[in-house]
């Protein structure tokens, strides 16, 4: 009888070790891939922060900034339009509110 419980033992014992055996062997496998999507992941990025140094060290120059004042010829320019604006510019009062659009039924 104590025979048929150690062999018990040992049969659980070696489905146990079986267990923790792939257990073991599908972690690492995870761990692997992980690791590869991490680098794969660092690769890009580096790349995408390499094109874009790239890109802003060949465009910027030909870039216009925002901040740079308005030159004498803008100026002169924006200057001109005036005479022409007049009292014809559109105001807020000349806009309709939204509840006076029209509606439309969508029958044709």
């Amino acid at each position: 009888m104590e025979d048929l419980s150690i062999l018990n033992i040992t049969d659980q014992l070696r489905i146990l070790k079986d267990h923790v055996s792939e257990r073991t062997k599908n972690t690492n496998q995870l761990a692997t891939h992980l690791a590869k999507s991490h680098s794969e992941r660092q690769k890009l990025k580096n790349e995408i922060i390499a094109n874009v140094e790239l890109i802003h060290k060949n465009y910027e120059p030909h870039m216009p900034r925002h901040s740079t004042p308005l030159t004498e010829e803008k100026r002169s320019v924006k200057g001109s339009l005036t005479p022409f604006l007049g009292e014809n510019v559109i105001s807020e009062k000349d806009i309709p509110k939204l509840e006076e659009w029209p509606t439309f039924s969508g029958e044709g």
